[in-house]
């Protein structure tokens, strides 16, 4: 869900929603009118100081490194480098998340919403991309992630407005509801009306990855390279931020790896990706296998997502498929959905 940050305060005003925060530093003032003073950030890194008064009736045991759900109190103005802070009342409430920061995400690639027929000579069954499109998403939606990701080729070429329109409004309209954002990397095949919605989309809801990475939360970052032909990325401007914030990356892209398809002349080995990476990344999600595969290289687990809809044609293909990543801490895990 979008994460109500500081930045989005105003002071003079109640809090508008309830809001997730790390507690960085804890002043206990027992016996007196401020049971406590609590500096906490939010998933930006932005500071915010919280006055738990004695009045509140508050039995929070406040806990460095901890994470906490904070409604219903007043937004004041702060000091110093804190433009504001959060004053209790006998209204407020204080839910303690703990200190494991569990995210979930719905992976999935190669939805390819306009074609019809699968690409394979000798297949003769219809296939329905849009329909696949739609159960994945709305399986994300039910799970509640924090976002859904696409490695790439949203649309085939023969994609229309009809097509476009469909996206809109059972994909893009259904994660809005949900305050559920997208994100993607572009694959090799496009149309006109596909890009035109998602250019239209793009904003809070719709976001393209790059390089530079964009925080999902306060610890996690996606990374994305959009797809090059032949695997020639633009080694000569390719870069990554020095340092990240987030404990946990991870990388989309839309190309064959050498690290899962060795014998293939155009593909991208991903040894050159991470020498520029200052970090290291804790998963690798590629799309434009239609065939879905999985392994482990530098200890880094690298997958292809394979098709959403039955496209491949290997022999007994892991397709129409969606990907469930749970990251826990810095453990990220991948449990396989089989779009019915």
């Amino acid at each position: 869900m979008f994460l109500l940050t500081v930045a989005e305060l105003s002071a003079g005003q109640p809090l508008p929603d309830s809001i997730s925060l790390e507690v960085t530093d804890i002043e206990w003032h027992p016996g007196q009118s401020r049971r406590a003073e609590v500096i906490l950030t939010d998933s930006t890194g932005e500071k915010i100081r919280f006055i738990d008064y004695d009045g509140a009736n508050l039995t929070v045991d406040w806990t460095l490194g901890h994470r906490y759900r904070i409604s219903r109190c007043g937004v004041q103005k702060g000091r110093g480098e804190i433009k504001v802070h959060l004053a209790s009342s006998t209204k407020t409430r204080v839910t303690p998340l703990g200190n494991t920061q569990t995210t979930q995400l719905l992976v999935l690639g190669d939805t390819h919403v306009g074609r019809d027929k699968h690409p394979g000579s000798g297949f003769e069954e219809t296939i329905n991309p849009r329909e696949a499109f739609k159960t994945a998403v709305h399986y994300g939606v039910q799970e509640d992630v924090e976002a859904v990701v696409h490695a790439g080729d949203i649309f085939h070429g023969s994609a229309d407005n009809n097509d476009a329109e469909y996206i809109d409004t059972h994909i893009f309209a259904p994660l809005a509801a949900a305050d559920i954002p997208f994100y993607y990397v572009s694959g090799n095949h496009s149309s006109e009306p596909g890009d035109d919605l998602l250019t239209r989309r793009t904003g809070p809801l719709v976001t393209t990855l790059t390089t530079t990475g964009t925080p999902l939360n306060s610890h996690v970052r996606l990374f994305g390279i959009n797809h090059h032909a032949n695997g020639d990325l633009p080694w000569k401007t390719l870069t990554f931020p020095e340092t990240v914030d987030e404990s946990v990356s991870i990388l989309l892209l839309h190309q064959t790896l050498k690290q899962l398809t060795a014998d293939n002349s155009q593909a991208v080995d991903l040894a050159r990706i991470a020498h520029r990476f200052p970090d290291q990344f804790d998963y690798v999600f590629s799309g434009h296998h239609h065939d879905a595969a999985k392994d482990t290289w530098e200890e880094i687990p690298v997958q292809y997502t394979g098709a959403a809809e039955q496209m491949s044609t290997n022999n007994d293909p892991i397709d129409r498929v969606a990907w469930l990543i749970t990251i826990e801490n810095t453990a990220v895990t991948s449990d396989r959905y089989n779009i019915p």
